[in-house]
Formats: structure tokens, sequence, C-alpha cells
């Protein structure tokens, strides 16, 4: 049998089997051999994967081979005398997809073809083929298509394409930088977090190098040596620090983690940049409230010890006079380190957010009075004096208030610098109640006065004096949780007025 094949307008005739060879390659069969054989037959009959389709010029089936059946559930007689468009799904088919390649292979002798096509029972596989135009020795001209079932492939490749996307949403994700650099250190992956954070914007970061990146800020070139100590001993490392100034404009303490990673062809490095900022400022918080706490408390102890002593040499003389008053000396240090342990009681559970309010209604001006009254007892020398009207009823923490307007007055006595007079005025209108106190003494400078109400701070001129800077923060931290705000005004030597204002409805404001 003799066929030629289309190409253009010229006309090449040769052995069928010639035209095989050019057409089903992917088969393996041994086309050299010349011996007399029906290498079409052959091929037609027993071929697994390969799909044969004769057809008319105008797209009719005349023939199909097992293979064909086997893949795509038509029997010979089912398929035979259809248009190949029944195989087409009727997008392509919208598209003129099964003209388009009648026409292709009309015109140019052959054409190639790589989309979905419809099995009998109405699913859909991807494909992969050739079409040639053919025309025996009697001048019948045919088409001879070849197509492979390629649906595990597609379906791998859209398996290994989600995988991959999935891969690089959660690298995205992640807030830690992620960097792979190769084994001459070039970055040949990073995330998005990379660039908030060495500050490139550029989307291709392939030319830029580990070391020149770290140089500004990896002293003594500590982590370069771990990089390339990684990449010579195969061995993972992790916490090494390195502070990094980012886009901000601040520096942030960074733990570096480095791993390697197996490649084909050469090894890389897989690095995870984790910001620690924070835990070591906790870190650093808690060593100093640490030393600030044994600091503080060492001086009422220290005084305790010392009356202690004093009384055991009084007793042995029978001095009760002295034995007096080192009791009441000691009864007073002991009192203020209650009051700190209370203060770092509070504190702590504020920090943790266990600060609960007992909300319930009472008289506001019984609870001022409450307030001063215990502040006489411990300070009889000072004038407390009230002004305004405090005749009023709010639904609040009753325990908490008092405890905020105690340490108010607390401070106005304790840095009055010798003034008597602390005056506490009391103003309210239909939604709010103004609490203020105010004094004569030392006062605040101008620079210190934002700083007040922050934990631990202490101002230059009272750093000697009793306490650990928590009074404000706490007053502050109570006031806050009602809604309400903290504020002062003062000036250097002229005595300073503390204010906080709270709803006088919270309960009901909050309900």
């Amino acid at each position: 049998m003799y066929l030629s094949i289309h190409r253009g307008k010229y006309i090449d005739h040769i052995h069928l089997a010639e035209i095989l060879r050019l057409t089903i390659q992917i088969t393996g069969t041994d086309m050299t051999d010349q011996r007399p054989f029906n290498y079409y037959e052959a091929l037609f009959n027993n071929a697994k994967n390969n799909c044969i389709i004769l057809l008319q010029t105008d797209g009719t089936i005349t023939s199909v081979n097992d293979a064909f059946s086997y893949h795509f559930g038509y029997q010979k007689n089912e398929i035979t005398g259809k248009n190949i468009a029944v195989l087409f799904t009727e997008e392509d088919k919208k598209k003129g997809l099964p003209q388009n390649e009648l026409s292709t292979v009309l015109r140019e002798g052959q054409s190639s073809d790589n989309n979905y096509l419809v099995t009998k029972s109405q699913s859909i596989t991807w494909v992969s083929g050739e079409s040639i135009l053919a025309k025996n020795k009697e001048g019948k001209v045919s088409i001879l298509k070849v197509i492979q079932n390629i649906q595990d492939i597609k379906l791998t490749e859209g398996v290994l394409k989600d995988l991959n996307h999935f891969n690089e949403s959660i690298l995205s994700s992640i807030e830690d930088v992620v960097i792979v650099v190769d084994e001459s250190l070039n970055l040949i992956k990073n995330n998005r977090a990379f660039y908030k954070l060495f500050k490139h914007n550029v989307p291709d970061t392939t030319s830029l190098n580990i070391a020149q990146l770290i140089k500004p800020y990896d002293n003594n070139n500590n982590l370069l040596n771990r990089i390339l100590d990684t990449l010579n001993t195969k061995k993972s490392f992790s916490n090494l620090q390195i502070e990094i100034d980012t886009i901000s404009g601040d520096r942030r303490i960074f733990d570096v983690s480095g791993a390697i990673i197996q490649h084909v062809t050469d090894n890389h490095v897989l690095l995870v940049i984790h910001d620690i900022t924070i835990h070591k400022q906790v870190e650093r918080e808690r060593e100093d409230l640490i030393g600030f706490v044994a600091h503080e408390l060492r001086n009422p102890l220290a005084n305790v010890t010392l009356c202690n002593e004093i009384m055991t040499e009084a007793i042995g003389t029978n001095n009760m006079q002295e034995i007096g008053e080192m009791l009441q000396r000691s009864k007073n240090n002991v009192k203020r380190l209650n009051k700190m342990i209370a203060d770092l009681y509070d504190v702590t559970r504020i920090k943790g957010g266990h600060l609960q309010l007992e909300i319930s209604e009472f008289h506001f001006g019984e609870m001022i009075q409450e307030a001063i009254e215990t502040v006489k007892i411990l300070q009889p020398a000072y004038n407390l004096i009230i002004k305004g009207d405090a005749n009023i009823y709010v639904s609040a923490d009753r325990y908490r208030l008092i405890q905020v307007v105690t340490n108010y007055l607390s401070n106005g006595i304790k840095y009055s610098d010798g003034n008597t007079d602390v005056i506490l005025s009391v103003e309210y209108n239909n939604e709010d109640v103004v609490v203020a106190v105010k004094d004569e003494g030392l006062g605040i400078s101008e620079e210190e006065l934002p700083y007040i109400f922050e934990r631990f701070f202490r101002s230059k001129q009272t750093v000697k004096m009793d306490g650990v800077g928590l009074g404000l923060y706490l007053c502050e931290q109570v006031v806050s949780a009602h809604r309400g705000r903290v504020w002062a005004e003062s000036q250097q030597g002229r005595g300073s007025t503390f204010y906080f204002s709270i709803p006088r409805n919270f309960y009901v404001q909050d309900a």
C-alpha cells in the first residue's frame, strides 16, 4: 500500500511505514526493519496507548483501533460514521476547534493538538496527538490521527501546580523572613516578609548575595561564617542573634537559624529570621523589675533589721521608750513593705489581664471621705481640704476608686515639700465625674510630665524617696478600666494637680 503526504502544495510519495515513523515514534517500534511486514496494521491492531483514528477530509470517522475503544469507550460500530466533533467538548466546539484542526491539516499537511476530548461516558480526558494528511496510490485522501491519553499526567501536573501554589501561599503568609541561598550565597528564594525587612522592592532578588545583604549588621562575620560552616559540614544552626535596622527606622533583634537543603546539583541553605525584639524587651523588663524590687525592698528590710537589733539592746537595759520608738519604726517599715508588695501584685494582675471590676452603685462623697480618713490616720499632720460637690451616686468599683484617691492624696503629701495643705476637689455633669488633687510641693518638670503614669517611672528629684514607681501607673490602669482617663498639670517648684475622670454610670454604659 502506498500513500502520499500533503505538505502544502508539495506531495511526497512514500511507503505508509514511513508515514507512521513520523507520527508514532513514541511507540518505540523498530522502523528500520525492512522485511515485508504491514507495520501500519501491526500498530493499528496492537497499540495500547496510541489511539488511532482514520478520518475523511470532512471529519467523518471511518475507523478506530482497539486502543481508542479502550480509552474512550466507543466500539468501532458506535463511532464509525460520526463526525470527529462528537469527541470535542461543547466549549471547544464553540471555539471552532474541530473545524480549525481539519482546516490546518488540509492546508499544511499536518496539525498537533493538546486539549480535552469527550469519552462515551461523557467524562473528559486530556489528550495530546498529531494528525497527518495521507493519499493512497489511487489518490484517495484521508486523515490519520494518532492521540495519547495524558489525563494522569495532566492531573499530576495540576496536583504539583496546586501544591506549589499552596506552598507559595504558606511561604507568603509566614511573618518570619525565609531565605534560600545557593553555594555561592546568592538568593534563589525568599518570601514576602523579606522585602519588609531588607527594603528591597524589586521582584527579582536573584542578583542579591547574602554576604553583602547582612554585612552592615553582621558583627565579626558571625552569621556569614555560620552559613559557610553549614554548607561545609551540612550541620544546622540556630539561636544566632543579629540586630537589623528595619524600614520603619527602628533597630530590632532577630534570631537566625539555618539548615541545609539537599538539591539535585548542589546544596542550598534555608535561613529563617525570626523577630525576637518583644521577647528581649520582656526579658530585660523582667531583669529590671527583679533588680528594681530587690533594691527598693532592701531599704525597709534593713530598717526592720536595725530596729530589731536596737530593741534587743534596749530590752537588755529596760529602755521602754526606745523599745516603743523602734517598734513603731519597725511597724512603719512593715507597712511600706506591704504597700510595695501589694502594688507589685496588682501590677502583675493588670499585666496578666486579670483586673476585674466589682461594679456597684454607691455615694461618691462617702467614698471620698473614706479615702481621706484612711490617709489622715497615717498622715495626721497634713490638712486635707475637700472642695466641690460630691453628693452624687455613681456605678463603679468602690474599692478600686478608693485606691486611686488614696494614691493621689499620698502622692500630694509625699511630694508636698513641707506644705501641709492638700486640696481635693470634685466636679460632675450628667455624664462624668472629675476628681482633682492639688499640692504646692516639688512639682514636675515639663520634660518628665508625659511619663509620670508609666510603670516604674520615678522623677529625678524623687528617686531617693520611698516607692517603686507603681502608684500612678496603677491609678491609670484602674481609671482606664472604668473607661475614664488620667492627666496632670504641674510646674517644677510650684506644685502639681492630678486629675481623673470616670463615667457616672459605668455599669449601665457597659451593659
